[in-house]
């Protein structure tokens, strides 16, 4: 990417056009003097100096082998289903309602090649419109090349106008921002969002076995590994009440990894590849067959034991897996 494209080879005034084009619902929403031209090369000149870890490998990124493990959405559809479901008005204590449908407009901050936006593509009309953020240039093309709504932007710099938001997600990577970062990013979910409307926050608690898997397995293993801090429940209750949400709740979401295969070994076997390729773990091992062991052991002492069940014709391999979900009203 050249200094003066915005993606892939898009400049950003291109990019305007695109989406005036193909997403006028998004475009509407952003924010003129954001998005003014001068303001604009000096923020993609931060994004660029920003992004690294999940671009591709010639900045030794692992973002490539991340979006590949992305390609399918169901392997993590059991907890992005309930994050969506946390939106309806009807949510309730555990988020057991509806969807809502496509007039609720959210802002998936984490959003990477947009995952959740394709799974919330799968739920119907009860489906809300996603709009997929990324700070990484790969992230959002490969965004972009499913014709998903989508935006490059920074999770502490949003380019939405105030108040224009119905919802906001801050999900799946939440340990990625430093301590200061995430208190901007929750302040720009307050700043973004309509009088009213709710923030979902996604984190793996500290000291918890998701957190364990990222300081046992993910960091020595992976390509970058991963040198980041996990949230404590006291930390999100501060970022929530410093930024002025009200109502606020907290409770833990059950957010496995779920591969299906013709054969309970298969399923296994490719629960753990999903795994490595998706966390991009080249260091665990030299072959294949020392990789699946050693993987299958370090999940197991980490996150839990793998299940399998039969589903019908099929077998579904289940990696154990609890996320921490908090929710906050704007004023």
């Amino acid at each position: 990417m050249t200094s003066n494209n915005y993606i892939s080879d898009l400049t950003f005034q291109e990019y305007l056009q695109e989406i005036q084009e193909k997403h006028p619902s998004l475009y509407e929403l952003l924010d003129p003097d954001r998005i003014e031209a001068d303001a604009i090369e000096d923020y993609l000149k931060e994004l660029n100096a920003l992004s690294w870890e999940f671009e591709d490998q010639d900045t030794g990124g692992r973002g490539l082998a991340w979006s590949q493990a992305q390609n399918s959405s169901n392997s993590r559809r059991v907890g992005m289903t309930s994050l969506m479901k946390w939106f309806s008005p009807d949510s309730g204590e555990t988020a057991s309602g509806e969807t809502p449908g496509p007039a609720l407009r959210v802002l998936d901050v984490l959003g990477g090649s947009g995952t959740v936006a394709r799974l919330s593509a799968t739920l119907g009309n009860n489906a809300p419109t996603v709009f997929t953020a990324d700070i990484s240039n790969l992230m959002i093309s490969s965004c972009r090349a499913h014709d998903l709504p989508y935006i490059r932007q920074s999770a502490t710099r949003s380019l939405f106008r105030d108040d224009s938001l119905d919802g906001v997600l801050i999900g799946y990577g939440t340990q990625l921002l430093s301590p200061q970062a995430r208190q901007l990013a929750v302040l720009e979910a307050y700043r973004t969002l309509k009088p009213g409307s709710l923030l979902v926050l996604h984190a793996f608690e500290a000291g918890q076995p998701a957190a364990r898997f990222f300081d046992d397995v993910v960091h020595p293993y992976s390509r970058t590994g991963h040198p980041h801090e996990h949230l404590t429940r006291a930390e999100i209750d501060g970022l929530f009440a410093d930024a002025g949400f009200r109502d606020m709740r907290m409770c833990d979401m059950h957010d496995p990894f779920i591969v299906e295969a013709p054969t309970a070994g298969e399923a296994r076997r490719n629960a753990l590849m999903h795994l490595y390729s998706a966390y991009d773990l080249c260091k665990i091992s030299g072959s294949q067959q020392d990789v699946e062991a050693k993987l299958e052991a370090l999940v197991e002492e980490t996150l839990g034991p793998i299940s399998v069940r039969r589903e019908q014709e099929h077998y579904i391999a289940e990696v154990p897996r609890t996320a921490l979900v908090a929710t906050g009203v704007k004023k």
